[in-house]
């Protein structure tokens, strides 16, 4: 199994003080704590869910969005379209909703305004998750070449985040899991992400 992978802890054990994931409701939650009254509250692991989402997947004039939930009503939470420089599918959206969720942790972590040693990025995509976790190792290996000896899509979205899990890991000391998340999981980051994409000129970001 791959070191990137996350598996979470037993249901049962989810109340422990310390524990990465809980459930309020029987639904799933981030334990990522504020500063207030300028007093910083340790959080030793969090997790951050993503999703990404396609209008006209596939098709000419598709728009893609990202969505990154960090909590109720956190002013990190990030709705976004996808940049115009590449492909608007929502397998990039996906990917690039997790850098965008790596890139916030660690402004935060270089303005002192976290202290982590774990980040969970879950997402219900399958693509996402296994990509980043087992098949970039195997893409590397053999030139970016997939199974049926053609080239890699979205490399160059894989690569960014590959090199932006190391950084956290070699420059920070955090090191960065993925976990395959049921989509009913994953409600919150899902409408970030329909949300990019419901009106066209939609861009907004509600952590400016």
């Amino acid at each position: 199994m791959s070191y990137r992978l996350f598996v979470p802890p037993p249901l049962a054990d989810t109340s422990r003080d310390g524990l990465l994931v809980q459930t309020k409701r029987g639904r799933l939650f981030t334990n990522i704590y504020h500063i207030r009254g300028g007093v910083k509250k340790r959080s030793q692991h969090i997790a951050v869910f993503v999703d990404g989402a396609c209008r006209g997947n596939g098709y000419l004039g598709a728009r893609a969005g990202m969505g990154v939930y960090f909590g109720p009503r956190s002013r990190h939470n990030i709705s976004r379209r996808l940049d115009d420089d590449g492909p608007q599918t929502s397998q990039r959206a996906e990917i690039n909703a997790a850098i965008l969720a790596l890139d916030r942790v660690k402004s935060l972590l270089d303005q002192d305004r976290l202290e982590t040693d774990l980040v969970v990025i879950a997402s219900d995509s399958e693509y996402l998750v296994t990509g980043i976790s087992k098949w970039i190792y195997k893409w590397y290996d053999n030139g970016w070449t997939n199974a049926k000896g053609g080239d890699v899509s979205n490399r160059e979205d894989f690569e960014e985040l590959d090199e932006l899990v190391d950084e956290l890991e070699d420059d920070y000391g955090v090191f960065v899991k993925f976990w395959k998340v049921d989509r009913e999981d994953n409600e919150e980051a899902d409408e970030l992400a329909k949300d990019a994409v419901a009106d066209e000129d939609s861009t907004s970001d509600d952590s400016d």
